[in-house]
C-alpha cells in the first residue's frame, strides 16, 4: 500500500504546536535562570556581609539589614562566628571562613546549574529555530502551489 503524503495543513499545525509548547519551556528555562541568578545575588550579598564581620571586635556595635530597607543596631558578642542554614530546616555554626568556603561552593554550583540552564536554553532556542525554518519553507511551497 502506498503511504499518502502528509496534509501540509496538518503538519503545518504541529509545527505551530510543536513552536507553542518549545515557547512555553524557553519560558519556564528564563524564569528558572532569573530565579537562580537572584540566588546568586543574596549568596554575593551575604557573603560580602560575612566578609565585613572580619573587620570587627566583640562588643562592636553595628547596623545589620532585616529586609526592606530596615536596618538595627546591634552589639557583637562573637563576631568570629555565623550561624548558616543546612537545610530541612537546620543550621550549624560556623567560622567565618568556614562560612565563606560553604558560600564559595554554593556560588560555584549555581554557576553550574546556571551554565547547564543556559545551555538547555540554546539548545531549545535552536530546536525551535528550526521548526519555524521549517513551517516557513512548507508556507512558501503552499503558497507556490497556489500560484
Amino acid at each position: 500500500m502506498a503511504k499518502t503524503p502528509p496534509n501540509p495543513e496538518q503538519t503545518a499545525q504541529q509545527f505551530i504546536m510543536a513552536i507553542q509548547a518549545l515557547e512555553e519551556e524557553i519560558a519556564r528555562g528564563q524564569n528558572n535562570l532569573q530565579m537562580i541568578e537572584v540566588q546568586m545575588q543574596r549568596l554575593a550579598e551575604t557573603t560580602m556581609a560575612v566578609q565585613e564581620l572580619k573587620n570587627h571586635e566583640a562588643n562592636d556595635e553595628i547596623m545589620i539589614n532585616i529586609g526592606s530597607g530596615t536596618h538595627l543596631y546591634v552589639k557583637l558578642i562573637d563576631p568570629k562566628h555565623v550561624v548558616t542554614s543546612i537545610g530541612a530546616g537546620f543550621a550549624a555554626e560556623r567560622t567565618i571562613n568556614d562560612a565563606l568556603k560553604r558560600f564559595e561552593e554554593q556560588q560555584k554550583q549555581l554557576t553550574d546549574i546556571a551554565q547547564r540552564q543556559t545551555e538547555q536554553l540554546q539548545n531549545v532556542q535552536a530546536k525551535m529555530d528550526d521548526y519555524r525554518t521549517q513551517l516557513n519553507q512548507l508556507i512558501q511551497a503552499a503558497q507556490q502551489q497556489q500560484k
